[in-house]
């Protein structure tokens, strides 16, 4: 079971350590479901801009441009055929949006498997409750600092929304806020180390270690 120091608000060592639960922190890393999931979420985030007319939409084009034979020239069937200048596009973006379903398991895995990873990496921190009187993006920029995380890419997983706290982490660059258990593999991926509260490790590990058919998951994706 991985263990973990525990630091205070201000980015100081306690000298406490907690421990990360096996089943979410020790799991098997599936790199085939991470990828899937990363993927998916990728795909899901982009938006559909450009559109284009096919032979159908497009205006005129309603009479045969010549008759069939005796003119010497090839036969045409309308002015609006893909390949006269005008004409609809083949094939062309229409202005929908792809969307990309993963099952609810597999998110599981790709979680599991990258708190796994960040564990195994030494790459996970636990911090006191960020319970702070009033936003201060200056105080926590030097608590970052202090746990030696100044221009690293940090996901900071809270145990429950606080707005005093969202504010004073949002504006610090590469920081990333979460509130579990609402974070998927792709904020872990995105991230070089991951900041979580104390109360927001039991959170994580009763969301994605206690899940339903937990025996099966492992046969998703690819290796055991």
């Amino acid at each position: 079971m991985p263990k973990v120091t525990v630091y205070s608000t201000e980015g100081e060592s306690t000298g406490r350590e907690i421990d990360l639960p096996d089943p979410v922190f020790a799991d098997e890393i599936n790199e085939g479901v991470v990828h899937a999931a990363v993927l998916a979420y990728e795909i899901n985030q982009s938006k559909a801009r450009s559109t284009t007319k096919s032979r159908s939409q497009v205006r005129g084009g309603g009479r045969k441009p010549w008759r069939q034979k005796g003119t010497g020239r090839a036969r045409q069937g309308s002015i609006r055929a893909p390949h006269w200048a005008g004409g609809g596009v083949v094939f062309g973006p229409d202005g929908r949006t792809t969307r990309r379903h993963l099952p609810k398991r597999m998110k599981r895995i790709a979680v599991r498997s990258m708190l796994s990873a960040r564990a195994g990496e030494g790459r996970i921190m636990a911090i006191e409750p960020l319970a702070l009187e009033k936003p201060s993006t200056k105080g926590m920029a030097q608590a970052l600092a202090a746990m030696d995380l100044t221009g690293t890419k940090v996901c900071v997983i809270l145990a429950e929304h606080r707005p005093e706290t969202y504010k004073s982490l949002r504006n610090i660059g590469g920081v990333t806020v979460r509130v579990a258990p609402s974070f998927c593999a792709y904020d872990l991926v995105s991230s070089d180390a991951v900041v979580i509260e104390e109360a927001a490790v039991k959170i994580v590990a009763d969301t994605f270690g206690s899940a339903p058919n937990r025996g099966r998951d492992k046969g998703l994706g690819g290796a055991e």
